[in-house]
């Protein structure tokens, strides 16, 4: 698995901020995809920040300084990889899921979509 992956190679003192910042909420994470070879999404600082960050087997990319120019595993990238993890997948497309409306009538001369 993808997270795990990227878990295994972070300095432990980054996964512990991570996981301390994650445990208080300081973090807004949004998964825009998941599959079994890369996850993706943003992760919002406190300060409202948002960072972009892809996971895979091969590399961890997050759009902030710190991964940009030290290029190391960020707290971002920890973020998103731990809320992956607590968050099943199935879940996660049960939040996303669009509502279904129920439109009223159609006023003569109007045609539904299809």
């Amino acid at each position: 698995m993808v997270t795990h992956t990227v878990l295994a190679q972070v300095e432990p003192s980054r996964l512990q901020n991570a996981v301390d910042g994650l445990v208080s909420g300081a973090y807004t994470i949004t998964v825009t995809g998941q599959d079994e070879a890369e996850v993706s999404g943003f992760v919002a600082n406190g300060d409202g920040k948002q960072y972009g960050v892809v996971l895979t087997a091969a590399r961890a990319f997050c759009s902030c300084p710190d991964s940009m120019f030290r290029h190391t595993i960020c707290k971002h990238a920890v973020v998103l990889a731990l809320h992956v993890i607590r968050t099943p997948q199935a879940e996660a497309k049960e939040e996303a899921r669009p509502v279904n409306l129920k439109l009223g009538r159609v006023r003569p001369g109007w045609q539904a979509c299809a």
